[in-house]
Order: structure tokens, then C-alpha cells, then sequence
């Protein structure tokens, strides 16, 4: 399909949340460190030619990601769900889900602790020292946005091309949530609902296989991909706004902000970042010829763009471009309609469109008296906790029904046998490992590093936990190897007390099932003759036990029975978790495999 066929646009808002750390570009100079606030639109391009290519739709994967007519990434910038402030301030609207952009770069706070926004395209006082404004802002610049990142120290192992050695790494801290909004093109809306839709089909049958940013490795990276808003998958607009009426009256200014690093290139072919306010008046004279747009004050920074190509094994040439926030006043002698500003923002600035480079959006401009300085809330991703489940009666020893407890008792007898477990079942865990020590060839550290990486995901709960470890130990999700799928068929790990040999594949795919979850842990919980000390620690909380002791050695209360049938599940998690870890210890102490 040519690009000329392609008339009508959309965007699909895409949620992430990010459930590992996923690196960013750091630059340092002898001034100051500035690191990545967002995820670019290259790593979502690679992330998506990832998912296509293990999928084998080398059609899609040439529509979508090689030629670019039909989807252009964005990059992805912090989301604040409705929530509190960092600084105890209210929220200035909690029903109102609301994207921090790159703060426009006419906006500064005076003094070195001022309190308020300037635009300094108005009137300022030259006796005031101003400071710039570093922390994301929203549009309607009511919140600002704190993300969170942490610096790393790694070892590089020799080889190849690269020396080896320590080297620095900064990422975004895990349990954040960012906002997308990819460009989709098509001859037609229908066409345009139908790419959405095969879009978010393949990114949800991907879950749990999906990575961004530039770690390269399972232990960065990992994201949760959903629709931004399920009920309406496709937006006319290029950033969330507050306001859907975006006409501007004739003789009125709007603003220009570069939501993405702008390559435009010169006169002379070369990078030239001043060059931004020529071509925004290009690009208005070409879309928009009627409007009569005009280009009046701008702000234009620039900063250096590159990446790390590992084919390489070094970096990519950097070139200069013009920096996120860049601002371009445009004043329009005619006035423009809704339908005429998003047309405009259709377009792009500079090249490499595909990776979401030079998209921008435009906005009214600030008011010219001062505004408050908005207060800083983060980016974290707020869910709703699920309801516990329906308590019902409990048959007791004689056969009697229990009183049902109301619900925050509940919950606090739950939490109270939930601690009293843990550390029993995770001891009971690591003596099941070294009893079966000698059978765990030819399982290797790293393979079970990379099942334990799957099992300890922080955005899913204890079943779906389970789930994609059945799905990684059978091969099907392509996470793991065929080699070490096939030492898992072989494996043979479980103790001399199972009906018989069952290897390491079976093993770990029967808790996948929620129907056998149960039963699973019935098997493998410890035994009440020999191992008394897990009815022990449950029955010294269990406050439906008058005395705090079992009702006969090893045995369990019907209440502290029945929470263990609920949260079987999640035991079944931490006694795999803590074999994981004892086995791959002792595979790399003994040095009969590789780690």
C-alpha cells in the first residue's frame, strides 16, 4: 500500500506498565546528568518486530515495522492516574487520568526557589534570575511528574570486540506506568479500527514475552501492554488533553511543543537543530495554506541523539537534533478549526517519522500573569485491590459450620497465616532441593534463574505467575531455548516419596492448572508427621484457636485448612521460588554445570 492511500489517521493510546527496570540513555557532561524520562519510539518499534518475528508474520512485520506507512511509533511518556501527591497538595481532579509531555521550554520559575510558572515569551523583569523548569508537565499544567530511576554498576565479560569491565547503567525503576499513542494510517476509519484491533490482538497474545529499552537481557526490560482506554482504542488526538474543542479564533496564538527530538537537517545538509523554525513554517505553509499561520517567538534547544548497535559493538554516529520541549509560537490570521489543528499535528518535523521522531502537539499558550507552581505527583501505576473472596462457612472437626467472619477480620487472619508460612515453606523448600541433589542434571543455574525470573514478575498474581511458568517450561511462549526445554524433559528432580520418576516438565506444569493448584500443594506440603512446624506456625496465629496450639499434632484448624485451599496458589509460588533458589546455589557450588 502506497503512502499516498493513506488519508485517513488515528492514534491507538497504549498503557505500559513496566514490571522491570528498562534502560535509558544517560548523558553526562561536566555540568549536570540528564537521563531519559521516557521510553523512546525506537525501543516499542523494536519490542513489536520482536513479538512478529517469533510469531512468524513476516508480513506484518514488513507492513508495520520495516516500511512505516502504516503504523509510526511514539515515544512514551508518564502517566499520572488518579491518585495523591508526592507532597501531600490535593489532587487538582482524582476521576482524571492525565500524561506529563516535556515541559515547554518558555516556562521558568523566578528566584532559585520560586513558586510559581513564567512564560518568559511575555513580559519578565530583567533584575529576576530565572530557572528553568526540568520536571515533566502536563498540558493543562496542573501536575508535574516525578519519575523514578536508579543507576546500576555492572561487570562486562570480555569478548569480541569489547574489553570488559565495569560499566554504568541508568533505568527506569520497575512499578511505573507510561502513555503512547502510536500513529495509525489507512485508507479509511474501518481500516483504521481493524489495524487497531489486529495490533492489540498480537501485543496481548504476546503478555509476558514483551521487553523494551536497551538492556538486552530477561532481567531488563519487562512491560505490561494494554489499551489505554478499552472502550474507545482509538484517539483523534496526538497527546491526552483536558479539553476536546481545540478551534483557535481568528487573529489567536497557539503553541508548537516538540513532544519528541526533532532531526531536522539544513540548508547544507547537515544537522541543524535552529533549523526547527523554518520548518515549521514549511510545514504550515504546505498542510494549511489558508490558514494564514505565522511563526512569531521561539525556544529551540538541542541534544544529542544516538543509540548502542550491538552488532557493532559500539555506539551508533550521534547527531544533533532539536530537544523535547521546544517551543514554536504560531499566531493564525484566519483562526483554525479542530479538524485543521489535528490535521496539522498528523504531521512530523524532520526525518525518521516511523520512530516517533519530530511528532508534536499543539496547545494554547500560558496565560501572562504568573501560575502557581503545579505540585509533583509519580507515575506509579494505581489498581484497584481485588476483593477477597466469598468466605463461607467452614465445616469444623464435628461436622458443625463455622460463624463466617466479617470481612477486615478476614483479611487480617488471611495476612496473620500468610507470615506465619512463608518462612516455614520456603525452609521446607530448600531441605526438598538438597534432598534431591543428585538428580538435578541436567538442569543448569541459568535456566533455573530464568524460570524464578518468570515466577517472581511483580505484576502478576499467583496464578497467572503459575500459567506462564507451564507456558515457559513447555516452549510454547519461545522464552526459553529448545536446548533447555529439552533438559527439562529430562529432569528428573522430584524426591523418593512421589509415585514415580516425573520429570522437570510435568513437574512444573501441573501447578499451571488452577483446577490442580490445590492438590499439587496437598502433595507437597510439609508432611504433619515429621515436619509438625508448619501446623505450629500457623496454629500460634490462627485466632480461631483458643490456645494457640494444634488440634492434634500436625494438623491444621478447619479455618487455617480452609485458607490454605484459597491460598494455594500462592504457596505453591514461594515453595518453587525458594527450590529455584536453593537448587541453582547448589548446581554452582558443586561446579558441575554451567551457570
Amino acid at each position: 500500500m502506497r503512502s499516498s492511500d493513506l488519508s485517513a489517521s488515528a492514534y491507538l493510546p497504549l498503557r505500559y506498565v513496566l514490571t522491570d527496570t528498562v534502560a535509558v540513555r544517560t548523558r553526562r557532561d561536566p555540568l549536570q546528568v540528564d537521563t531519559d524520562l521516557t521510553v523512546s519510539g525506537r525501543a516499542q518499534r523494536g519490542m513489536l518486530a520482536a513479538v512478529l518475528q517469533r510469531a512468524g508474520r513476516e508480513d506484518a512485520l514488513h507492513d508495520w515495522v520495516a516500511r512505516g506507512h502504516q503504523v509510526r511509533f511514539a515515544t512514551a511518556h508518564p502517566r499520572l492516574e488518579p491518585g495523591g501527591t508526592e507532597d501531600g497538595t490535593p489532587h487538582p481532579d482524582p476521576a482524571t487520568v492525565r500524561v506529563a509531555y516535556p515541559v515547554p521550554a518558555n516556562l521558568y520559575t523566578p528566584g532559585k526557589d520560586g513558586t510559581s510558572l513564567v512564560d518568559v515569551f511575555g513580559p519578565t523583569d530583567a533584575s529576576v534570575p530565572y530557572k528553568a523548569l526540568r520536571e515533566p508537565l502536563t498540558p493543562d499544567r496542573v501536575l508535574r511528574a516525578r519519575v523514578r530511576t536508579t543507576s546500576e554498576r555492572f561487570l562486562a565479560r570480555p569478548g569480541g570486540h569489547t574489553p570488559g569491565g565495569p560499566f554504568h547503567t541508568t533505568a527506569l525503576d520497575a512499578g511505573q506506568v507510561f502513555e503512547a499513542r502510536w500513529h495509525l494510517r489507512g485508507p479509511d476509519t474501518a481500516a483504521l479500527e481493524v489495524l487497531a484491533r489486529d495490533l492489540l490482538e498480537t501485543l496481548d497474545r504476546a503478555a509476558g514475552a514483551l521487553t523494551l529499552g536497551s538492556g538486552g537481557t530477561r532481567a531488563h526490560g519487562g512491560v505490561r501492554v494494554e489499551p489505554a482506554e478499552p472502550e474507545r482504542p482509538l484517539s483523534p488526538d496526538r497527546a491526552r488533553l483536558p479539553w476536546p474543542e481545540r478551534s483557535v479564533p481568528p487573529g489567536g496564538t497557539l503553541d508548537l511543543l516538540l513532544l519528541a527530538p526533532a532531526l531536522v537537517v539544513g540548508a547544507h545538509g547537515g544537522a541543524s537543530p535552529r533549523s526547527l523554525v523554518a520548518e515549521v513554517a514549511g510545514l504550515c505553509r504546505r498542510v494549511l495554506p489558508e490558514a494564514g499561520i505565522e511563526v512569531g517567538t521561539a525556544h529551540v534547544e538541542s541534544v544529542l541523539v544516538g543509540a548502542y548497535h550491538r552488532g557493532y559493538h559500539g555506539p551508533m554516529a550521534q547527531r544533533r537534533a532539536a530537544a523535547p520541549g521546544a517551543v514554536v509560537r504560531l499566531s493564525t490570521r484566519t483562526g483554525l478549526s479542530t479538524g485543521q489543528v489535528r490535521a496539522l499535528e498528523a504531521h512530523h518535523l524532520g526525518e525518521r517519522a516511523v520512530e516517533g521522531y519530530g511528532q508534536f502537539t499543539l496547545l494554547p499558550p500560558p496565560p501572562e500573569e504568573p501560575l502557581p507552581l503545579p505540585p509533583i505527583a509519580a507515575p506509579v501505576a494505581r489498581t484497584a485491590p481485588e476483593p477477597p473472596e466469598p468466605h463461607t462457612a467452614v465445616p469444623a472437626t464435628g461436622g458443625e459450620p463455622v460463624e463466617p467472619w466479617d470481612r477486615p477480620l478476614l483479611i487480617l487472619h488471611d495476612a496473620l497465616l500468610w507470615d506465619a508460612a512463608r518462612p516455614v515453606v520456603r525452609a521446607h523448600a530448600r531441605a526438598c532441593a538438597r534432598a534431591c541433589e543428585h538428580r538435578l542434571a541436567p538442569l543448569t543455574p541459568g535456566l533455573l534463574d530464568r524460570l524464578r525470573a518468570t515466577l517472581t514478575r511483580p505484576d502478576r498474581d499467583p496464578y497467572g505467575s503459575l500459567a506462564d511458568l507451564a507456558r515457559a517450561v513447555t516452549g510454547s511462549d519461545g522464552a526459553l531455548s529448545a536446548k533447555a526445554v529439552r533438559a527439562l524433559e529430562h529432569a528428573r528432580p522430584t524426591g523418593p516419596d512421589r509415585t514415580g520418576p516425573v520429570t522437570a516438565r510435568d513437574w512444573l506444569t501441573r501447578p499451571g492448572d488452577p483446577d490442580t493448584v490445590a492438590a499439587w500443594w496437598a502433595d507437597h506440603r510439609p508432611a504433619p508427621r515429621t515436619e509438625p512446624d508448619y501446623a505450629a506456625a500457623l496454629a500460634a496465629v490462627d485466632l480461631g484457636l483458643a490456645d494457640g496450639r494444634p488440634p492434634a499434632p500436625g494438623e491444621l484448624s478447619p479455618r487455617a485448612r480452609d485458607w490454605e485451599h484459597r491460598a494455594a496458589a500462592r504457596l505453591v509460588r514461594a515453595h518453587l521460588v525458594a527450590w529455584m533458589t536453593e537448587a541453582a546455589r547448589l548446581l554452582r557450588t558443586s561446579g558441575g554445570a554451567r551457570p
